[in-house]
């Protein structure tokens, strides 16, 4: 009897808990539905439905005939049209066929080239006059007549247009050209592909190269259109271009651009041009080297002469050695490589101190981008700012050269020239203006320097004392030509002199009893300076001088004096000069 009990007992207990057990089998089965689920999906992930277009939702679903090895050529007058291949065809009864591990051609007019596409499967959709519309996803890939290879997950193509349009990632190359974009429309009877989004582009300098992963420059843009015809890549929005050359790296921005392909094998073209639209700016290095800086409105860059050509408001800054270089003009060729640099329209270019302005520059660089020399043509200028003084020079032509630190080293104005030495002391040094009617050549001994002045044509130059002395006088000397030394510091004047029909004219700053307007006439002047100041100590006439003294107020005991000698020297007070 106990046992009976025992045996009941269990009995009982396992009825109790069958329960917990079913909710527990339940709950499992559960589980492993799901993880089929996860892992049918994750198989399934990569493999997304046709994208079909409207008139392409309601296909019958009735099927009518599968075949295994399919394969289907389509002519016309003898013509081939297309040739389609697939493992497997299911046909429905709207014609509308599905296809796995798809193969087509597509031919021309003339049946002569075809393009090519394959993918794991593909949804076929018959239309008049033998065209159809094909859904193709799964390891797409287009092939077209001229080398343009994509790939893809999932396009729509379509006979009658020749086009193939994609809504998501594509990859594409032909020959040297690889790229990426987010979207993209193949237009296979134009020869253009039309990248919609997000465009990355690489350009190689041979196929050969390309397969190495040497690129040249990398191309990034909002959106892009490749005409292979025309060989040229249009790119919009927030272009930005890196190139890189044997010795330089370039970056290029703008809000537009076109790249321009030539090359005797049409399908391997070379990049030789990039044509830049609105807000550009370009940062060139040469390795080792300072960065040298450009902008403007538009650009047209020569890959092949390393050639910029600028238009609207042309910028072009570089910095080295502690100097920067700071051009501007309307429009500017910038030759980087072969160091040569045109400028138009309102030219100026800074570097150090030293300002050249003009309406036409043309110069040879350094090949650290710095002026070297330039000829400045119509208005041309010249200013030299030091903390002791400034100089200008004016003409209607000037020629400059640079000197191994990047400082004039000479300049010589042709024409009506007028050079201006002014003291930013006015109190203690002579201003001193210098005008010819042919030229004035100066020569620099260092940043703000000067080693001489020489002129030729009528001369005139205009020595005008510091104010605040009662007997301070200006002075003007007029010569054939002038020839001016200075000292060895190159800030002061150190002898001057003044040949053919000079004359030597002295002015008093105040009218005064003691006071006489004097000119003096010799066939030359030899006028020495005392050591500062730009201040006339001595002037020696030469022979035959004639000397004529007015007196700033007439009397009547007081009138015009005359002074005849063969030597006539003019002393002046180091005080009042």
């Amino acid at each position: 009897m106990p046992e009976n009990e025992t045996h009941n007992s269990k009995h009982y207990r396992l009825r109790a808990k069958l329960p917990l057990y079913f909710r527990i089998a339940a709950v499992a089965a559960i589980a492993a539905s799901i993880v089929v689920v996860v892992i049918g999906f994750y198989r399934e992930r990569s493999k997304a439905a046709f994208m079909l277009k409207s008139e392409h939702t309601q296909l019958s679903t009735d099927v009518v005939a599968e075949v295994n090895g399919y394969e289907r050529l389509e002519t016309d007058g003898g013509i081939t049209k297309y040739f389609i291949k697939a493992d497997h065809a299911r046909t429905f009864s709207d014609n509308h066929q599905e296809l796995e591990n798809v193969y087509l051609e597509v031919y021309d007019k003339t049946g002569a080239t075809n393009d090519k596409m394959t993918a794991e499967s593909a949804l076929y959709i018959p239309e008049e006059e033998k065209n159809f519309t094909l859904y193709l996803k799964g390891n797409v890939h287009i092939e077209t007549s001229d080398a343009l290879k994509i790939k893809t997950n999932n396009i729509t193509y379509s006979k009658k247009t020749e086009t193939a349009d994609i809504d998501e990632t594509v990859e594409f190359e032909r020959e040297n050209i690889h790229g990426r974009s987010f979207g993209a429309t193949v237009r296979m009877g134009e020869k253009r592909l039309d990248l919609l989004k997000d465009v990355e582009i690489e350009t190689f300098e041979s196929a050969e190269l390309a397969k190495s992963n040497i690129r040249y420059s990398k191309i990034n843009s909002g959106s892009a259109s490749f005409d292979q015809i025309a060989n040229k890549i249009d790119l919009n929005g927030n272009v930005a271009i890196n190139i890189i050359a044997k010795n330089k790296t370039s970056d290029i921005h703008a809000d537009r651009a076109v790249a321009n392909f030539a090359g005797s094998d049409a399908k391997s073209p070379q990049l030789t041009k990039f044509e830049l639209f609105e807000n550009v700016r370009i940062t060139s290095v040469e390795t080792g080297g300072s960065p040298t800086n450009i902008e403007a409105g538009y650009a047209l860059f020569d890959k092949g002469a390393d050639r910029y050509e600028l238009k609207n408001a042309a910028h072009i800054a570089s910095g080295a050695n502690g100097k920067v270089t700071d051009i501007r003009a309307s429009e500017a060729i910038y030759e980087q490589t072969a160091g040569k640099l045109a400028l138009t329209g309102g030219a100026e270019i800074t570097q150090g101190s030293d300002l050249l302005k003009g309406d036409v520059f043309y110069a040879n660089l350094f090949p650290d981008q710095k002026i070297k020399d330039a000829v400045i043509r119509g208005n041309a200028s010249a200013r030299q700012t030091t903390a002791e003084r400034t100089m200008n020079i004016s003409a209607p032509e000037l020629n400059a050269a640079f000197g191994e630190s990047r400082s004039l080293r000479d300049a010589n104005a042709i024409g009506q020239s007028t050079v201006e030495i002014i003291p930013n002391n006015s109190r203690e040094y002579t201003r001193v203006t210098t005008t010819a009617t042919r030229s004035i050549g100066l020569i620099f001994k260092g940043e703000g320097l000067l080693e001489s002045l020489i002129t030729d044509g009528r001369t005139t130059i205009q020595l005008n004392a510091p104010n605040g002395d009662p007997d301070a006088a200006n002075k003007r000397v007029t010569a054939d030509a002038v020839n001016t030394s200075f000292n060895a510091n190159g800030k002061d004047i150190r002898k001057a002199e003044a040949v053919g029909n000079a004359e030597l004219y002295i002015e008093p700053l105040v009218a005064g009893a003691k006071n006489y307007r004097t000119t003096i006439n010799a066939p030359r002047f030899d006028c020495e300076f005392f050591p500062t100041g730009n201040n006339a100590k001595t002037c020696v006439a030469g022979k035959k001088a004639k000397v004529v003294r007015v007196p700033t107020i007439l009397t009547e005991k007081k009138g015009p004096q005359t002074i005849l000698g063969d030597q006539l020297t003019a002393q002046f007070s180091p005080r009042s000069n």
